[in-house]
């Protein structure tokens, strides 16, 4: 704490001083200045200018942002040294797995749930962002800013700093939690452009994963030049079970096999069900393959919530999915000859979003009937103008006769009547 006093030295060096007389401002010379100057205050009012909790939120702030910059540095020691030795466990795997993902950016922020002078509770803020990513600014929310893990720390003072004694889980909700890192038995492979993890009862598999993402990540990087959206790393998470059902709060639909996570603007995870991705490789490779294709062509803020178009954003992770083989060498063709003969050809190369209720017949059709339409744009105008109109719909937010008009140079009404042409003839 600062003394309010001015010392002797100062007040020599002081050729005047600004008096308020009646009203009237009045330049006294030091050497005449008024037996009744205002003085100096006293020791107890001093004292009251002392804020404990601004005190403790300074020493606090020092402490969270030295742990931050221990966990960019690499610096395990550092990362644990505000932690009482109960913690460590936990928060060692959280260093060693974010370490692993290429952690390169880490804030922590915080704000007091309850103030003591030797105990407080602070509701904690961890934000970071990976493998050398452009980390958006800092704003407070799971939906603002970098991605962050929530917790609750309870603070003991210990000596001039504080310690964290005990950890709890965070009463605010957070979409990008439980992540597939904040888990203790994870495992992990690195390659050249993948970063693969699965739980302990999936190690086996890694290598088969790595191996078939790396190939899949090589199919998506040269969509991803023309889409300009490289990522810098792909992560692949292998979920089992009991993974599935608690990452990232779980809760995909029924026939879901794998998923891209947007993590703000700061790229994207995928998470694949290793219940339906393993049976084959081909399966696996597409699933890969089609997760890195949203992971290229879908804007890397919140998840995508335009139901409206879920046929453009499934139908080009399809035709990147599927990639070199072209759409109706696929089994895309397939399940139309069967859907057509049960239900007929659908009018419009736009389908209606899938719900709960969808059934098996259904979910398939819109997959493999959004594929055919995403080939017949590349077929009849170009794969670079299909990507064009995939960006400025799925990235810039444009409608879709707009951007039609923009990168086909055609009404998205002629397009479409044109494309489900193209589909009835190829099936």
């Amino acid at each position: 704490m600062a003394d309010l006093h001015v010392s002797k030295k100062a007040a020599a060096l002081a050729v005047t001083v600004l008096a308020v007389v009646a009203g009237t401002v009045v330049f006294w010379p030091e050497r005449e200045r008024p037996a009744t100057a205002t003085p100096q205050p006293s020791a107890s009012a001093s004292a009251s200018y002392y804020n404990p909790e601004a005190e403790a939120r300074a020493d606090i702030k020092e402490v969270f942002d030295a742990q931050a910059k221990a966990l960019v540095a690499g610096d395990e020691r550092g990362w644990l040294a505000p932690l009482d030795p109960a913690l460590h466990g936990r928060f060692r795997m959280l260093y060693r797995n974010l370490r692993t993902l290429e952690v390169s950016h880490a804030q922590i922020d915080f704000l007091f749930r309850e103030y003591g002078e030797s105990q407080v509770s602070v509701g904690v803020e961890l934000g970071y962002c990976l493998s050398a990513v452009e980390c958006p600014p800092w704003a407070s929310g799971a939906g603002f800013g970098p991605p962050k893990m929530f917790y609750t720390l309870s603070m003991a003072r210990r000596d001039d700093s504080y310690v964290a004694t005990a950890v709890e889980k965070s009463p605010l909700l957070n979409y990008l939690e439980p992540a597939p890192w904040q888990s203790a038995d994870l495992r992990f492979l690195r390659g050249s452009r993948v970063i693969v993890a699965a739980p302990a009862t999936l190690t086996k598999q890694l290598p088969r994963v790595l191996r078939l993402a790396e190939k899949a990540a090589a199919v998506a990087d040269r969509f991803a030049a023309a889409t300009g959206n490289p990522p810098k790393r792909y992560r692949v998470y292998l979920a089992d079970d009991k993974a599935w059902k608690t990452w990232y709060g779980g809760g995909q639909k029924k026939w879901v096999a794998g998923y891209h996570k947007s993590l703000n603007q700061s790229g994207s995870d995928l998470v694949l069900n290793a219940g339906k991705v393993l049976k084959s490789d081909r399966q696996l490779r597409e699933t890969i393959q089609h997760e890195m294709g949203h992971a290229v062509t879908l804007l890397p803020t919140l998840d995508w919530a335009d139901d409206d178009e879920d046929w453009l954003v499934e139908g080009i992770a399809e035709y990147i999915g599927s990639a070199p083989a072209q759409a109706p060498n696929t089994g895309s063709a397939s399940v139309l000859r069967r859907s057509f003969a049960r239900r007929g050809a659908p009018k419009s190369i736009a389908l209606p979003a899938l719900t709960e209720k969808s059934d098996d017949l259904t979910v398939d059709t819109l997959y493999a009937h959004s594929h055919m339409a995403t080939a017949c744009l590349a077929d009849r105008y170009g794969e670079r103008k299909l990507l064009d109109f995939a960006y400025r719909v799925l990235r810039r937010g444009e409608e879709v006769d707009a951007a039609s008009r923009t990168s086909f140079g055609k009404p998205f009404a002629g397009v479409d009547k044109a494309c489900v042409a193209w589909i009835r003839k190829k099936i």
